[in-house]
């Protein structure tokens, strides 16, 4: 066997693909109870941030730097720790939420707490080689 070193690399399908990194708001580094929690319409939302810059823009406009919330950098794998531990108790996950949003229209930017651990552990981009492997080989059997 040959190794096609030409080979196209594997191509996310359109749409938005998990990142490796997070940034959420906490209380002065304390996670758990110190993170901060958004309502969407009668259940809690964990709110997450794809970039910094998002997270320090939502903190600022929500006045919240003064009451000692702070951003902080994630991973997939902290996140799904925090989800399925001190915050087993919420439902949904808003992604890259503005300040502005109300509950009705916080749930249009999130998901389940289960989608969302499903899309990130079962990604190409989560840390374990292992779930690459089988990320790929769906893919593959898909194609098939």
């Amino acid at each position: 066997m040959t190794e096609d070193n030409n080979a196209q690399p594997d191509r996310w399908p359109p749409g938005r693909r998990p990142a490796s990194k997070w940034w959420l708001v906490a209380k002065e580094g304390n996670l758990g109870a110190g993170v901060l929690l958004a309502d969407c319409g009668g259940e809690q939302a964990l709110p997450i941030f794809s970039g910094e810059g998002e997270a320090e823009m939502f903190v600022w406009l929500k006045g919240a730097f003064e009451d000692g919330w702070r951003v902080r950098e994630t991973s997939a794998g902290e996140l799904v720790s925090i989800l399925y531990g001190p915050c087993v108790g919420v439902g949904r996950v808003a992604l890259d939420p503005s300040p502005e949003m109300v509950a009705e229209t916080i749930r249009l930017v999130s998901v389940s707490r289960e989608r969302f651990v499903s899309w990130i552990v079962d990604s190409p981009c989560s840390f374990s080689p292992l779930a690459r492997a089988r990320h790929h080989a769906r893919v593959l059997i898909r194609l098939l």
